[in-house]
């Protein structure tokens, strides 16, 4: 394949996914998500797992998806569910990130993810890559999307890169999942919990993520 059929077919693709989203997706609720999901009775949680695997490619949020995990199967079916969504669907991303071209994608994702984050996913070793990608998974506001693709992008290996994912998104897909099964009842007493967890979740990782960058030992230079 030509350098100039390789960037239109990239060009393209990314132009696809950006039109899905702000065509069709953009405006999808959690509850609205729970309804579809429910409509297929015992395939449900096929369903949901196999919109976990699809909707992120498009950058669609993922708390969203959570939510509604929660709702349609509560936390511990919901959690079950969700992880599975999640690897596979992190795992056909970071793929397609290899497969797609560096150049053509790196600037569009650049400006998704905070400078310094990106710089260590971009500059890691090997030996780092486990503990930036496990760091990112853990605070919300990172964006799953594109940790996926940036990782793909990055010479992160696979089983690092999956294990860390596992690992990483379990805390806050837990927390979420028991936002979306408490969402109902708003005044209750476990909700307000719920949303405490999920402050404390995402105020703990960034303090993390904040402490570990300032220590040489967790990103020595490259040589």
């Amino acid at each position: 394949m030509t350098k100039l059929k390789k960037t239109i077919i990239i060009i393209a693709t990314l132009a696809f996914f950006i039109c899905i989203y702000n065509s069709f997706l953009c405006d999808i609720t959690a509850a609205s998500i729970r309804n579809w999901v429910d409509g297929f009775g015992s395939l449900a949680p096929f369903a949901y797992i196999g919109v976990w695997i699809v909707l992120p490619i498009f950058f669609f949020p993922v708390p969203v998806l959570a939510l509604a995990g929660g709702l349609s199967f509560g936390l511990w079916d919901g959690t079950l569910y969700t992880i599975i969504g999640a690897i596979i669907n992190s795992s056909v991303m970071y793929y397609i990130a290899k497969i797609l071209s560096k150049d053509m994608i790196r600037s569009y994702l650049k400006e998704k993810m905070p400078k310094a984050w990106w710089d260590k996913f971009m500059e890691s070793s090997s030996r780092d890559s486990f503990l930036i990608v496990f760091i990112c998974r853990l605070i919300p506001a990172m964006p799953y999307n594109v940790i996926n693709y940036a990782s793909g992008l990055a010479e992160i290996g696979f089983t690092q890169y999956t294990i860390a994912t596992f690992i990483g998104i379990l805390p806050g897909t837990v927390i979420f999942l028991n936002v979306g099964d408490k969402i109902l009842d708003v005044r209750s007493p476990e909700f307000i919990i719920s949303i405490i967890l999920v402050i404390l979740l995402t105020a703990g990782s960034i303090l993390l993520g904040k402490a570990l960058s300032k220590k040489s030992s967790v990103m020595p230079e490259n040589d």
